[in-house]
């Protein structure tokens, strides 16, 4: 560089040291610098910079960058974590129950359930995430998870993660049954990385129960979480988990409720905010997702309901404490010290009768127990529905391709005619070999079908062998006592004309409120005392201690000091299995008990009965699923194969429909009877009655095993409705249809004339000549005539024109005792067969130009 040094001389600098990244060097130093010159050259004048005082040596620049460098990936590592840490209460994280270890057939069908939800609960509860149990995702998740143990995951591995989970987090536990009891450890992932990011084990527990109960294993592993992740936990919920709320004071207790209610809120915010994503989305779980949803939404909704209740007892209880405090200056120091000496000493044994109570579990835990039994049983059935009918879905691809192997085979010589057509012979074989196909196709359907049932059939056996011993079992007359976290109990002002408190009881099933009831603790209960007759005692100093001793004890009680405790005696019927989830609670005895003694001071009957309904409800019975709807259509198909008739699929709407009129082959085979006048076997039945349609319709139903469809006066049962056939009867009673049934009904008017176009715009069902489709007056010779013996219309349906007029359910716009008929007769002009034409019948008349065909809806 140069620099001006004399108005017309100029310098010449050059480095004299080591300029490397010299601007940087200055610019950090960031000061008045001080640079040393040697002449050079003097000549040329040319001075060299042989030090520049202020800015860093080399090696003090190479060491500031390496700490730069250390800074930066620190701060981006920090800001990965903040994160990292907001995504924990923001995106979802799965609960995989991934491995049991020693576990019993009978413990692992329902405890890994009983762990998970517990787990779900408190993620959600306690450290504010939003939590998801996915069964269809948590096979492929503990797959990748076992991968991740001996290796490390790729980026290719997280791609495929993202295509299973919409997690991005997840909680693997482990259970493990030791030598004398029952462990759980956990490690929470990041499913984007593989990393763990936090691990746990649980100390050792003697029951299974207790893995799950109040400050059990999960509650344990809850906190140990939280800690490792740097989650913040108020301190109320870090007692509430490691000692349970049974030795709350009344504000902690309110202020754990408030809490509650806020989380209650949050939930809910979050599942309506779930619903309403579910409601536009294209995920083919869609469906699947937004029932469990709506199940866990219904479910908190009582948990919210409960929570209001308990938050009305406890502000009723904390008003009467404030009103205690308010009375506190006035007590006597002996009064106080007498009431804080209680109190210490009642504390002091509530504990270690606390810890006892505990051991013992109420019959709510049995019954957590049995639905997580029941609920195992139902997954388990579902899985093989689903199974069933993934079978069934390759059962249709491979009907659909061995018909058109079949129908595109070319045919050899013998099977032509003169004309090179296929003969009528050759036709007719190769439908056979369809129908034989489709015979043996759906036969192997149910046999791979039973296989798959028969897989988990010891299983579903052995659970359900249990669920009815528990059943049985929970008739055994079981305590619960208010030591423990099922039973609350609140207390009301002083009665005096009941000698005794008011004692308000809420009975709670996992936050879900099962039975209130309020009594009166007696005076005696207390104090070992019979309260004075206020009417006769005359003893001034009685009725002083009386009062004194009383408001003592009410000012013990609003404080929550454990002087007393209550037991309930009760027991449970299981309903019918008709009845899902649903219990009858048989209360029988309440007990107080004074604390420090131990003694039963209050003994009454209850004679309460109180149903409820476990959520979410676990349904025992069967499912009725694909392969049974498969086996009524296997039979019907064949039924209908053996008379030439079969049922036809319309295009566009969820129904199928008969390709013919009912035969009197048909009618007769269902009926017993063949009331027509004009006889043949393939001839349309007559001189039929719609209330004899409808009868026949519900005998098919039940026949083939599909769900009748009209009922009279609620039942579908024929032989309820007082009604015979073919003898001039009317039905005399209220009819109507099963509109979620499957099974056989007459169509509705814009079924009929739909079908009846058949996808065309002709005069006639198939076509504009009469004489192609339809028997009518001028060509039936005064005779109805065997069914399809015409051409068939769009949709292969036969005689939609002609030979009978065909029965709908619609009722007359003009007499609501009549119903609409369609399609023409035998006996009727040509312009009557057109497909809108029809008349009007009493729901009664027959006549032989009367029949009808069926229909049956799918969607259903």
């Amino acid at each position: 560089m140069t620099l001006p040094v004399f108005a017309k001389n100029k310098i010449k600098i050059v480095s004299g040291m080591d300029m490397t990244n010299i601007y940087e060097r200055i610019k950090f130093a960031n000061k008045k610098l001080s640079v040393t010159f040697e002449v050079k050259d003097l000549s040329s004048k040319i001075y060299s910079i042989t030090n520049i005082e202020g800015i860093e040596t080399i090696a003090q620049y190479e060491e500031r960058l390496v700490l730069e460098e250390k800074k930066r990936a620190q701060e981006a590592r920090e800001k990965w974590e903040r994160e990292r840490q907001a995504n924990l209460t923001i995106v979802p994280v799965q609960v995989v129950n991934q491995e049991m270890e020693n576990l019993s057939k009978a413990d692992a069908a329902w405890l890994p359930g009983q762990v998970q939800d517990k787990f779900k609960s408190n993620l959600q509860a306690y450290l504010g995430m939003k939590t998801v149990v996915d069964s269809k995702s948590e096979a492929a998740l503990k797959k990748l998870q076992a991968e991740s143990e001996n290796a490390a995951r790729d980026e290719s591995t997280s791609i495929e993660l993202g295509k299973i989970t919409t997690a991005k987090f997840a909680l693997f536990t482990k259970i493990r049954r030791t030598k004398n009891g029952y462990t759980v450890s956990v490690d929470f992932t990041d499913l984007t990385t593989g990393e763990q990011l936090a691990s746990a084990i649980s100390k050792e527990y003697s029951k299974a129960e207790y893995l799950y109960g109040t400050t059990g294993a999960v509650d344990e592993l809850t906190l140990a979480i939280g800690n490792k992740l740097g989650i913040k936990i108020s301190d109320l919920n870090k007692n509430l988990l490691a000692s349970g709320s049974a030795g709350f004071s009344v504000d902690d207790q309110l202020a754990l409720a408030k809490q509650n209610e806020a989380q209650f809120k949050k939930q809910m915010a979050d599942y309506d905010a779930e619903l309403s994503r579910l409601m536009t989305s294209n995920d083919i779980n869609a469906i699947q997702n937004k029932n469990r949803i709506e199940a866990e939404k219904a479910l908190l909704v009582e948990k919210q309901n409960a929570e209001r209740k308990r938050q009305e007892d406890l502000k009723a209880q904390k008003a009467r404490a404030d009103e205690d405090a308010k009375l506190e200056a006035e007590r006597s120091i002996a009064l106080k010290t007498q009431r804080d000496q209680m109190a210490k000493d009642a504390a002091a044994k509530a504990a270690e009768v606390r810890k006892l109570k505990l051991e013992k579990q109420g019959v709510l835990g049995q019954i957590n127990i049995l639905e997580s039994k029941k609920k195992a049983l139902v997954e388990i059935r579902q899985s093989v529905e689903s199974r069933s009918r993934e079978l069934y879905d390759q059962l249709v691809k491979d009907r659909q391709s061995e018909e058109e192997r079949i129908r595109n085979k070319s045919y050899s010589t013998v099977e032509l005619g003169s004309d090179g057509k296929p003969t009528a012979q050759a036709l007719e074989r190769r439908e056979r070999q369809i129908i034989k196909s489709y015979e043996d196709l759906t036969n192997k359907f149910f046999s791979d079908c039973e296989s798959v049932k028969q897989s988990t059939m010891a299983q579903q056996n052995a659970l359900l062998a249990e669920i009815r011993a528990d059943q049985k079992a929970l008739s055994a007359v079981r305590t619960v006592s208010s030591m423990g976290e099922e039973l609350k109990v609140s207390f009301g002002k002083y009665e005096g004309s009941k000698d005794g408190w008011n004692a308000y009881l809420s009975l709670y099933s996992d936050g879900i409120l099962v039975y209130t009831d309020n009594f009166i603790v007696k005076y005696e209960a207390l104090s070992g005392k019979k309260a004075p007759d206020m009417a006769t005692e005359m003893d001034d100093a009685v009725i002083e201690e009386y009062t004194n001793n009383v408001d003592m004890y009410n000012s013990l009680l609003v404080r929550g000091a454990p002087i007393i405790y209550f037991e309930i005696d009760y027991n449970l019927t299981a309903q019918a299995d008709n009845k899902p989830s649903q219990y009858k609670f048989n209360f029988s005895k309440i007990r107080v008990i004074n604390t420090v003694s131990g003694k039963i001071t209050q003994n009454s009957a209850l004679n309460a009965v109180k149903d409820q309904t476990m959520q979410p409800e676990q349904d025992l019975r069967e499912i009725v699923g694909i392969v049974a709807a498969e086996k009524n259509q296997f039979e019907l198909a064949k039924v209908f194969d053996s008379m030439g008739i079969k049922m036809v699929d319309i295009p566009d709407y969820d129904f199928q429909m008969l390709n013919t009129e009912v035969t009197q082959k048909l009618y007769t085979a269902i009926m017993g009877s063949n009331p027509s006048k004009l006889k043949g076997d393939y001839n349309p039945v007559d001189t039929v009655s719609w209330y004899d349609a409808i009868y026949f319709c519900n005998k098919l139903s039940e026949k083939l095993g599909f769900t009748p469809v009209y009922e009279v006066d609620g039942k579908t049962d024929v032989t309820t409705w007082n009604y015979t056939p073919h003898k001039g009867d009317v039905i005399r009673g209220y009819v109507e249809q099963k509109i979620n049934a499957d099974g056989f009904r007459l169509p509705f008017v814009f079924e009929w004339k739909y079908a009846a176009k058949g996808g065309q715009n002709f005069t006639y069902s198939g076509s504009n000549d009469i004489d192609e489709v339809a028997w009518c007056s001028d060509n039936s010779g005064r005779t109805t005539h065997p069914v399809a013996q015409k051409k068939a219309n769009g949709y292969g349906l036969y005689d939609m024109s002609g030979n009978v007029w065909e029965l709908c359910w619609d009722v007359s716009p003009y007499d609501d005792r009549d119903r609409q008929n369609f399609g023409g007769a035998w006996c009727t002009y040509g312009i009557h067969c057109k497909v809108d034409s029809k008349v009007y019948y009493s729901a009664s008349s027959r006549d032989d130009d009367l029949g009808f065909r069926i229909v049956r809806s799918l969607s259903n």
